[in-house]
């Protein structure tokens, strides 16, 4: 008798502590910025590498190959927003209004050579911004962390280049 008892509560608590066990893992996972994606804003390296790794608390509007509307709360990581082929030496005329209330944000040019160009951040007033676009594939990344506030760009003239937004939208300015 006894040791059916005991094996009951046994059974029990082994379930509890799996139970508890599984909520703890689970509540760590649930933190919205990884340890990789705070590091990405200080170091060019990982910004120059391919791929997005990035989380946005909210985020409205998208980017297009015409240019972008976006506001967003508590970005951090890195986002391409486009890619610009260019098969020749070329220049980029973009109108852009980065507002940051909160955190750290950067808008960049990754060059094919893998170098980077800060094109605006938190300190920068809005204006018209002119890119050199080396011949090869550029992109135009939006670098955070913790950042809360508003993107808006507008391309006046895009030179010999074809801009594609990095959602997938398949169409380029002609």
């Amino acid at each position: 008798m006894i040791g059916r008892k005991w094996r009951k509560r046994a059974k029990r608590n082994m379930l509890l502590l799996g139970l508890v066990g599984m909520v703890m893992l689970t509540g760590c996972t649930t933190v919205r910025e990884t340890m990789g994606q705070l590091q990405i804003y200080g170091n060019n390296e990982l910004i120059a590498q391919s791929g997005d790794r990035y989380s946005y608390n909210f985020r409205e509007g998208e980017a297009h190959s015409e240019g972008t509307e976006l506001g967003f709360r508590q970005f951090t990581g890195k986002h391409t927003l486009w890619t610009a082929d260019a098969s020749e030496n070329s220049r980029l005329i973009l109108d852009l209004d980065l507002r940051i209330d909160n955190g750290k944000c950067k808008l960049v040019h990754v060059m094919p050579s893998g170098d980077i160009v800060k094109l605006a951040d938190a300190k920068s007033d809005a204006g018209i911004i002119t890119v050199e676009l080396p011949e090869g594939e550029n992109t135009i990344k939006l670098i955070g962390k913790k950042a809360y506030g508003n993107l808006k760009v507008e391309f006046s003239d895009k030179g010999t280049a074809q801009i594609y937004a990095a959602s997938g939208e398949n169409r380029a300015i002609e």
